[in-house]
């Protein structure tokens, strides 16, 4: 093995840990959006690719890339006349919308609890006043995020087909 083929799997490997100790990923799914980082630079890797170089069987390739599809972490494109699908990891915009989402559904939910909190006070009321304080601290840590991820979509106009 060259020089080149070990840092790279060094690189996926990398990413596997990452992707499952931060992102909460199954280690199999995990290890298949690295392989995609890694591997899917001028094209996609169909389905057999993947499982030559998973190590894994089809059907648990097949449960964990319908899981990265679904969580927004891949996506893929088709050929006219090749009924094969290539996958790709999903392009940075796509993954600053689901950040932005994500931020979008978690201010919704604070607002609720936070107008529960106001609206049925905790017999203490130094609790309720707590609460709702931290409340604030994590919804105003919520909208500068959600800030600079708007302005970074504006400064890079990132398009669909960049990486």
């Amino acid at each position: 093995m060259n020089k080149q083929q070990e840092e790279k799997e060094e690189l996926i490997e990398l990413f596997g840990i990452h992707f499952e100790t931060y992102y909460h990923l199954p280690p199999c799914a995990a290890r298949i959006l690295g392989l995609l980082i890694m591997n899917a630079r001028d094209k996609g890797m169909t389905f057999e690719e993947l499982v030559d170089q998973g190590c894994a069987s089809k059907s648990t390739i097949s449960t964990n890339i319908n899981l990265l599809l679904k969580l927004g972490k891949i996506s893929y494109y088709t050929k006219t006349g090749d009924r094969k699908k290539y996958f790709l990891p999903s392009p940075p915009n796509e993954r600053i919308q689901n950040h932005l989402k994500f931020i979008e559904s978690e201010k919704n939910m604070l607002n609720r609890v936070k107008s529960y909190e106001l609206t049925y006070p905790a017999e203490d009321k130094a609790h309720t006043a707590f609460v709702v304080n931290a409340l604030n601290t994590y919804m105003n840590y919520l909208s500068k995020f959600e800030s600079i991820l708007t302005e970074c979509m504006k400064e890079e106009s990132l398009s669909k087909d960049e990486f």
